[in-house]
């Protein structure tokens, strides 16, 4: 990494292994993550530059953040990018409120620092690796993330206008997309045409609700909560396979009986149950 770096410190703790360890964000192209020096990178492109953005945690309330392949001018829209990363500007009192009587321990955890998801430096690639996971393995989600990042992002993860310029046929054959391209395509275009992002890939948060996102061709319930999830709505847990598994051998339940069983939870049902994944991975050794 070069010398340019900048203390990036936070309000309240900020646990960036707990923030990893969330989902399975940080194993696609382009992030990677050193577990042992607690250390995020990724790939990102600004101003038609490609250059790499490193976080490194040394202290609860701060990352070390720095960069190769940008100015020093870029500085602020690189430590903005990060901020969204950790969803540093998230207030976690209120959760920690709600579900302290009910998950005390889910609660310790937000205290110390997590409770955070993983997000990417856009909602806009947030979003297509949402679509990536839909009805399919995750090691399938590995290569056409990768694929994504190789041709048409060039390095980092295209732009709306990249996706779009690479077109439905060459994103089902060659990034192996499959039936998911012509919901990436008809998505890209519309959340463009509606202004909901830009060009860049950053939404308008407040435009982007559950009932917007779900009325995007080809987003199901699944998919509108998770990308619900990475904009701080957690009201609705995202259903799939791998959470009806897990529901079934931890509660030995299905979703509605779990759902019926938890209206305590409020607006932070489907953050609860995160943390209690997250406190099960944790209890296992991960």
């Amino acid at each position: 990494m070069s010398d340019r770096q900048h203390l990036l410190s936070f309000r309240w703790p900020i646990d960036l292994r707990l923030t990893v360890m969330s989902h399975g964000w940080a194993q696609l192209a382009p992030w990677e993550w050193d577990r042992e020096r607690l250390r995020l990178a990724r790939s990102e492109r600004i101003d038609g530059s490609v250059g790499t953005i490193a976080a490194e945690q040394t202290a609860p309330h701060s990352l070390i953040v720095a960069w190769e392949g940008f100015s020093e001018a870029d500085g602020p829209e690189i430590l903005r990018r990060v901020r969204r990363w950790v969803s540093a500007e998230w207030d976690a009192a209120l959760a920690v409120a709600a579900l302290r009587a009910e998950l005390p321990e889910e609660a310790a955890l937000i205290e110390l620092g997590g409770g955070r998801i993983l997000r990417c430096s856009n909602f806009y690639e947030d979003f297509v690796k949402t679509v990536l996971t839909i009805n399919t393995s995750w090691s399938a989600t590995l290569r056409t993330s990768a694929a994504l990042v190789a041709e048409p992002g060039g390095g980092a993860f295209p732009s709306p206008e990249a996706v779009l310029d690479y077109g439905e046929a060459r994103l089902r054959e060659r990034a192996k997309l499959g039936f998911r391209a012509p919901t990436v395509i008809a998505a890209t275009r519309r959340m463009l045409d509606d202004g909901v992002i830009d060009m860049h890939g950053n939404g308008d948060e407040g435009r982007l609700g559950h009932d917007y996102l779900a009325s995007l061709k080809g987003i199901g319930p699944y998919a509108a909560a998770h990308c619900g999830l990475l904009l701080h709505d957690f009201s609705r847990i995202p259903i799939d396979t791998v959470a009806v598994a897990d529901l079934r051998e931890r509660f030995g339940q299905d979703p509605a009986e779990f759902l019926a069983g938890r209206a305590q939870w409020g607006a932070y049902l489907a953050l609860g149950y995160k943390l209690s994944r997250l406190r099960a991975k944790l209890a296992g050794g991960a």
